[in-house]
């Protein structure tokens, strides 16, 4: 390169494209499928029925791509956490955002990523964050009065989470016993705790 030339920085496919979603979608398929060992980018562009150099139009690496997933993951469960609070029994609908399996498997994935790259670790850790605020919001303005106490929606909150991530995981395992009695002990705890809805 000679004095006065400049890098032009690589033109990047358009983030509303259909083949960027395909990408994301195939990224999400390999990655609850097959876990990170999988996630590689011909892996990607073949369950995605694109090539291998055309992701690398569209993201300028593969964090890049995960990055995006992590987006929208986090648009979806936004989306369900509204439809939750606008549901007839908003506290049992976020019980089950929380405890479902499929959203829980890929977040297990996502954070494992998360422990050996920053980017993608801080962009988990702020929306969780944010996400956890709106929860503990949330939960504080459902709780019956009786039931509302200095910090018991943020303990409320991160009982939920921990409870319904061991019983994914486990139950992945194969590993059940208990899990009745706690999912017995949620139903109670959840007919006791539900203001009713005005």
């Amino acid at each position: 390169m000679m004095d006065g030339d400049t890098v032009q920085p690589r033109r990047l496919g358009l983030e509303g494209s259909q083949t960027r979603a395909r990408f994301i979608d195939a990224a999400e398929d390999v990655l609850r499928d097959e876990g990170l060992p999988g996630l590689t980018a011909r892996q990607v562009a073949a369950k995605a029925g694109l090539k291998t150099q055309l992701l690398y139009y569209y993201f300028r690496t593969m964090d890049d791509l995960i990055l995006a997933l992590v987006r929208r993951v986090n648009e979806r469960r936004l989306e369900r956490f509204e439809a939750a609070l606008a549901s007839p029994e908003p506290l049992r609908a976020l019980w089950q955002i929380n405890s479902d399996p499929s959203g829980a498997a890929l977040a297990s994935e996502l954070t494992s990523i998360a422990t050996h790259r920053e980017a993608i670790r801080a962009e988990i850790v702020r929306s969780a964050q944010s996400f956890r605020a709106m929860q503990i919001e949330a939960v504080s303005r459902l709780l019956a009065p009786q039931a509302r106490g200095n910090g018991s929606a943020a303990g409320i909150v991160m009982i939920a989470v921990a409870l319904a991530r061991t019983i994914v995981a486990e139950s992945s395992l194969g590993l059940t016993e208990g899990h009745e009695e706690a999912l017995a002990i949620i139903e109670q705890t959840l007919q006791r705790l539900s203001a009713p809805v005005p």
